[in-house]
């Protein structure tokens, strides 16, 4: 072989040139379709012994196939069903960033229009207004279209809206509040399209991990909006932190719809099941989707998309005792975040005595306790779970120390000694709302507990409750602040009352056994013939 090898070797251009050979350039195309020939017949010894200054044709493709392996990215090799978790982690930090930017920009608005305390209240409780009307529609539409479809849509409405807010502004209050209240109504799709994205692509054995992930975004995305707001408005004034933020959302949208095409050829099965093209009966076992059925046992009543013709059972739902402490426990968890997220920089400003910029960053410190509990909570009630622990008794603990945790901070911040001493009241409202956000393995699971099928509509039903607090709260805590002065009676007082009530009544009366609501009465309410009947619209 090494005698045909020298054979082989080029000789100089002249003398070919003279015998009227081919170019060198030409031989060498020979020999190098000669040598991989030869290597794919012999092995590689054939390539290590060969004098050639080039490497044979055939270990090139193979060369590349090592490399684009070794650069393969992380991203890549991760399932389907937790780029989907990611993803909808990542809406939700740009929803709380888009709702605290608020609690930042209203200081400077206020001195800019001259706002009193109690039409800052006004202001900042608008939001909820469209929060509120959205509640029930979304969770309709998410259990009937798929959370796949409507959060992208409620993250363009919020984030168009919030671009456009500076313009809103210059119209007046009436003008700004519309703004506001119609970043509410996309923000309201959130919860219910994430709750049913999580009850449709994960099994039992990782909703609590995967559910505090996402609504840990909420937190995520209260430290990022704290941070950056006050940097924002300091180097281009507060109109340019809602044009920033909402331009974030707008970028997510186009991301997310991206990733969704390239998942619907990396796991069709899972995308058709989000989707609702399919049911859960027809997925193969191999697809993690259908996980979530097949941990369920199989009961078309807690898993699978809905029929768009069936009706929900709404009626079925206000009949239920554990769906109706569902709601209250719902609302009174509500109350004590809405108003510490909307009143907490103007606590500070006012206690502590520090600019916007010191306010803000120290009201990043409760945030960042929460992203702490959120991390602990989901795999703290799935390790509990998998140990043996039964599902009710580690939702009703982990949902009662979110409550009492909370409850027992506030009460010392209401002390004379502990209120004078600021460093004291930060850490006390830093560790009730961190650990208030153990609610994530308690509250939030509850709904996927007693229907997978029905999660997203019945977050939308509690939701619709829990954001009543929102607009009466918020403006409730900027009245009393104005007729007390005092932000213990304003701002923890009714707090306190809300956490005592909500952890007796989700003690008491709340429920996590799973609950079949197509076959509960869903049946007219005697109250409802009373109702004047709505005229019949046209056919089309």
């Amino acid at each position: 072989m090494q005698a045909k090898l020298q054979q082989c070797r080029p000789m100089p251009v002249r003398k070919a040139q003279t015998l009227g050979l081919p170019s060198p350039s030409l031989r060498h195309r020979v020999v190098r379709n000669w040598i991989a020939n030869a290597t794919e017949t012999s092995g590689e010894r054939y390539r290590s012994s060969s004098p050639l200054p080039f490497p044979p044709t055939g270990s090139l493709d193979e060369e590349e196939q090592k490399s684009n392996l070794q650069t393969q990215t992380w991203w890549s090799t991760v399932p389907a069903r937790y780029k989907l978790v990611l993803a909808t982690s990542l809406s939700f930090v740009i929803c709380n960033m888009d709702k605290v930017n608020m609690s930042v920009a209203i200081i400077p608005m206020a001195l800019d229009f001259g706002w009193s305390p109690a039409v800052s209240g006004i202001v900042h409780s608008s939001f909820f207004y469209g929060y509120m009307l959205c509640q029930l529609p979304s969770g309709y539409l998410s259990a009937t279209k798929g959370g796949r479809r409507i959060l992208p849509m409620g993250v363009g409405l919020w984030s168009g809206a919030t671009a456009l807010l500076p313009l809103a502004a210059s119209t007046g209050v009436p003008g700004l509040c519309a703004s506001r209240a119609l970043v509410g109504l996309g923000e309201a799709v959130a919860p219910a399209a994430a709750i049913d994205l999580v009850a449709r692509s994960m099994p039992p054995g990782e909703r609590s991990r995967a559910t505090s992930f996402v609504f840990g975004g909420l937190h995520l995305g209260s430290v990022l909006g704290l941070l950056a707001a006050p940097a924002l408005i300091h180097a281009a004034g507060w109109r340019s932190v809602f044009v920033v933020f909402g331009g974030l959302g707008l970028v997510w949208v186009v991301w997310f719809e991206a990733l969704m095409a390239r998942m619907a050829q990396s796991d069709p099965q899972l995308a058709a099941l989000l989707a609702g093209s399919t049911t859960a009966a027809s997925v193969t076992p191999g697809s993690a989707a259908v996980a979530a059925d097949t941990h369920a046992g199989g009961d078309p009543h807690h898993a699978g998309p809905l029929n768009p013709d069936q009706p929900i059972p709404y009626r079925a739902f206000l009949r239920s005792q554990p769906v109706q402490a569902l709601c209250f426990t719902h609302f009174a968890h509500n109350y004590f975040h809405y108003t510490m997220l909307a009143w907490l920089p103007s606590y500070f400003t006012s206690t502590l005595n520090v600019d916007l910029m010191h306010a803000a960053q120290t009201a990043l410190l409760p945030p960042v306790a929460g992203i702490v509990a959120s991390a602990v909570a989901g795999p703290l009630a799935d390790g509990l779970i998998e140990r043996g622990v039964p599902l009710p008794v580690v939702r009703k603990g982990i949902q009662g120390l979110s409550f009492v945790g909370p409850l027992a901070c506030l009460y010392a911040c209401c002390s004379p000694d502990i209120s004078t001493s600021p460093d004291v009241m930060v850490l006390l409202i830093t560790v009730a709302l961190g650990v208030s956000s153990l609610s994530l393995a308690g509250l939030y699971c509850t709904h996927q507990d007693m229907s997978p099928k029905y999660a997203s509509a019945l977050l939308g039903l509690t939701n619709t409750v829990g954001a009543m607090p929102g607009i009466l709260g918020v403006a409730t805590v900027g009245w009393l602040y104005d007729t007390t002065h005092s932000w213990e009676a304003a701002l923890f007082a009714p707090s306190m009352l809300c956490m005592v009530a909500g952890a007796v009544v989700y003690t008491l009366w709340a429920s996590n056994a799973p609950t079949d609501f197509d076959a509960a009465d869903n049946s007219p309410f005697a109250w409802e013939a009373k109702l004047p009947k709505l005229p019949q619209l046209p056919q089309l």
